[in-house]
């Protein structure tokens, strides 16, 4: 049976991501009011929330937006646990975050940063529902109770409608069901797990289009461009092992199914566990010499439209051809 605080941090995570459709209802009719009224008895947050009238959806959309929105600056509140804590949308704790749920064998689907407060609401109700204490109590201490109990005293306090009585409800939850769980004797870090790299197993199908960098939701690959050569290069300490580059590899030429290649150059290209995983040189132009495409990227639309002579030229010399 689930326990009845994981369902309250549950309907906390959907509450604090894009307005539900149930958040639209009035708030005695929210299913986060009676599992407070159940969970916190007297709690004055609940009480808050009876009295919440109903609102059209757009209304309680605009709501959401002026408090955590992309206005013309930074939003009101950040809803993401790096920003929060050190204004950098993308930092450490987005990283941790992630490996945290990689050791648990679940991964974001989409394109929300792994911080965000209702990913990690809703990874505190799934380690409820295991009955993972250790690892929800780990996850309290280094992550959630460090910045989700600021971010609901400072929305309580902003009188906001709605936002403001969730904001109270956050504080009281993570009070009762997360300061109040206790700690173990074991080391505050997340368990480890053996991330299966990315790597190319067949390296000379790689093209060099950036599309699995592109798609790296830990920017963990990159592809790094010198005067003479182009690089796809592996930060292996971000890599949460996904599978998203692999997934959207049109050579097929990567894979995560085998171990990390020893054998991989690491020359100038390692910086603190950075290691290239394909290296090529950039063509120079026939003309004038600048250097243009990396010689991957020419021999893939070499082999897709023939060698026109203008391919060997930049475009400022290949006008006049």
């Amino acid at each position: 049976m689930t326990p009845p605080h994981a369902d309250l941090f549950q309907a906390l995570a959907e509450a604090l991501a894009e307005p539900p459709p149930w958040l639209a209802l009035a708030g005695r009719e929210w299913p986060l009011t009676d599992l407070a009224a159940r969970l916190l008895p007297g709690s004055p947050a609940a009480t808050a929330l009876t009295r919440l009238p109903a609102e059209p959806p757009a209304e309680r959309r605009a709501r959401y937006a002026a408090l955590f929105g992309p206005a013309a600056g930074p939003p009101r509140f950040w809803l993401y646990e790096s920003a929060f804590l050190g204004g950098r949308m993308v930092g450490e704790a987005t990283f941790a975050v992630a490996k945290c749920y990689a050791a648990a064998g679940l991964q974001v689907d989409g394109g929300e940063l792994a911080d965000h407060a209702a990913l990690e609401l809703a990874f505190l109700a799934h380690l409820a529902e295991q009955g993972d204490r250790p690892t929800y109590r780990r996850f309290l201490d280094e992550h959630a109770l460090r910045w989700l109990p600021a971010l609901g005293r400072g929305l309580a306090a902003a009188g906001a409608p709605v936002y403001a009585a969730v904001g109270g409800l956050l504080v009281e939850a993570l009070d009762r069901f997360g300061a109040a769980e206790p700690r173990t004797a074991q080391p505050a870090t997340c368990p480890p797990r053996d991330v299966r790299l990315p790597v190319l197993a067949a390296p000379d199908d790689c093209t060099l289009c950036g599309f699995c960098a592109q798609s790296c939701p830990a920017a963990a690959l990159t592809i790094a461009e010198t005067e003479t050569h182009t690089a796809l290069l592996l930060l292996a300490e971000r890599c949460t092992g996904c599978g998203r580059c692999v997934r959207v590899c049109e050579a097929r030429a990567l894979a995560t199914d085998l171990p990390p290649d020893p054998a991989l150059p690491v020359g100038e290209g390692r910086r603190g566990g950075e290691g290239i995983l394909r290296l090529s040189e950039r063509v120079a132009c026939r003309k004038c010499g600048a250097a243009m495409v990396s010689r991957a990227e020419l021999d893939y639309v070499i082999r897709q439209i023939g060698h026109p002579a203008w391919l060997d030229y930049c475009p400022a010399c290949r006008a006049p051809l």
